[in-house]
């Protein structure tokens, strides 16, 4: 079932990702023909660059508004009746619309940077620019030698942690704002603001109180990166999402208001 659940939740939200991604194309395609100069831009330079600059902005900002939408309107409005009355798990809805936003999300990024390659393709020797790749590539592994795949994959978990943890507290605000008869709008913003101070102020005194002292040593002991350092901070990243999650799906179970 959670199959098709994520089958629907793309079928819904590609409706708007598809045509922003397009869109977002093309005006990198005509932006690429505009041969722009540094020192002096055309009325239809300027216009089309803006609108470019609006759409990249405008699908990353798409991303957390679809994100809030689709929780709302899915699970704690009208619709929630219907889709409660499905034989499926509150966790499976959660799940489903986590990992939707997550892959807009990662693809928003990809398109981002593909418009940009496509902008600058113009000015782009392709084979200087792979051999300057190869090179930052060679000085890297030079310095950091084999952990050099550990800060990759450490940097690549990490982002997909942050994100879902962001994305997660993101619904616990929501579902806790629904709590109240009234006022829920603002009680969900106060719940975010709320949760992530204090997340802000966990995160800190962990980090200063138990891993400060382990920074240091490893600085003065001239240690590449501190990737012990960094998959605590995961790890904390990890914990505090499992709580927001486990949180969100207890008051979709026991404590639901649609009213």
């Amino acid at each position: 079932m959670l199959g098709k659940l994520l089958k629907y939740e793309i079928k819904a939200t590609s409706r708007v990702f598809l045509p922003l991604y397009s869109v977002l194309i093309v005006f990198s395609i005509i932006n690429c023909f505009m041969n722009f100069n540094p020192d002096y831009f055309s009325t239809s330079q300027f216009i089309s660059l803006t609108l470019y600059i609006l759409i990249l902005a405008g699908m990353f900002v798409a991303s957390i508004i679809v994100m809030i939408q689709r929780f709302y309107k899915n699970l704690l409005s009208e619709e929630g009746y219907l889709m409660f009355t499905l034989p499926v798990e509150s966790w499976k809805h959660i799940v489903s619309k986590l990992i939707t936003t997550l892959m807009w999300i990662v693809l928003s990024c990809i398109m981002a940077l593909l418009s940009i390659l496509i902008i600058a393709s113009q000015g782009i020797n392709f084979p200087e620019f792979f051999a300057d790749i190869r090179m930052i590539w060679d000085t890297a592994y030079s310095y950091f030698g084999a952990s050099l795949y550990h800060f990759i994959i450490q940097m690549i978990i990490g982002f997909i942690v942050a994100m879902v943890s962001g994305i997660l507290l993101i619904y616990v605000s929501i579902a806790i704002g629904h709590l109240s008869n009234n006022h829920k709008k603002l009680l969900s913003i106060g719940a975010f603001i709320g949760i992530y101070t204090v997340g802000q102020i966990i995160s800190a005194t962990l980090f200063i109180g138990n891993f400060g002292h382990r920074f240091e040593f490893r600085i003065t002991q001239q240690s590449p990166f501190p990737f012990t350092l960094v998959w605590q901070a995961i790890g904390v990243s990890a914990a505090f999402a499992a709580i927001y999650f486990v949180i969100t799906n207890i008051i979709l179970n026991k404590r639901l208001n649609l009213e």
